[in-house]
């Protein structure tokens, strides 16, 4: 349904087009994203909950069913990369599925590091299909003053 408009005035339907646009151009850019190296596109971004402390800020990932041999994780320019393969478990081929949910192939995420924090002492445990990051902080001086002594020859 298209409406008229005055010239630079928008509708509430241009902005849900415009956003409907914008989502679809997002999801045809996924499908065809690679991994690294890997030749498969990325088929799976997994949810993630970020909180912190006053001391570390903690990364949980929900990524069931990954090996953990088969987690990479880096740092890399102030972002937290999470690559992984979650291999199907099928074993049975001539089965015809009612209803197929889960999904399986490459995973990645790529999450921005919104505080100042020590990336040499980062750890990651994996239980139970959540891949638990932290991260230390460091205390950021840079909105601090910091007297500086003037010296004379």
């Amino acid at each position: 349904m298209a409406k008229s408009k005055r010239s630079g005035a928008s509708t509430i339907d241009d902005s849900f087009s415009e956003s409907s646009n914008v989502v679809q151009f997002f999801m045809e850019g996924m499908e065809t994203m690679r991994c690294g190296e890997g030749t498969e596109p990325i088929n799976h971004i997994p949810y993630v909950d970020i909180y912190s402390n006053k001391d570390e800020l903690i990364i949980e990932v929900e990524i069931p069913g990954v090996r953990m041999e088969d987690i990479d994780l880096s740092v890399f320019q102030g972002a937290l990369n999470i690559k992984a393969i979650k291999y199907d478990c099928f074993e049975e081929e001539n089965v015809n599925y009612i209803c197929m949910e889960r999904s399986f192939g490459r995973l990645f995420r790529a999450i921005e590091i919104p505080v100042t924090v020590n990336t040499s002492k980062i750890s990651a445990k994996y239980n139970d299909g959540i891949l638990r990051i932290v991260i230390p902080r460091v205390s950021d001086k840079r909105g601090q003053p910091i007297k500086i002594k003037v010296e004379g020859r």
